[in-house]
């Protein structure tokens, strides 16, 4: 007699939005990065990595994000967008930094 073999059941569809999914990778980084000062580590974590995978339908939230405060995603942005808005002398300055982003986000319809 043959037998059937026993198929697993497909995992269900992920029906976590993009910002829902951004948020929950968020939290995950800030927590396990919150008393690091190397830049390398934090960048490098992977709920930051998987962040940055989201790809460019996270640049609305973030720019939306760096509208009520200063952040880290302008550290992020550069690497989902390919370019930079920062000049070289602002690098480093989070402040600045966020205000090149909001500039380039308005400037390409973003915001």
């Amino acid at each position: 007699m043959a037998t059937t073999p026993v198929q697993k059941p497909l995992p269900p569809p992920n029906t976590e939005t993009i910002e829902q999914r951004l948020r929950r990778l968020e939290e995950q980084w800030k927590a396990d990065t919150e008393f690091l000062s190397d830049a390398g580590k934090i960048v490098s974590h992977p709920a930051f990595r998987a962040i940055i995978a989201l790809g460019r339908q996270a640049v609305p939230i973030m720019l939306r994000d760096l509208e009520t405060q200063p952040s880290l995603w302008v550290w992020a942005l550069p690497e989902i967008v390919g370019e930079s808005p920062v000049s070289p002398g602002e690098g480093g300055n989070i402040r600045k930094m966020t205000e090149a982003w909001l500039k380039w986000g308005r400037e390409k319809g973003l915001r």
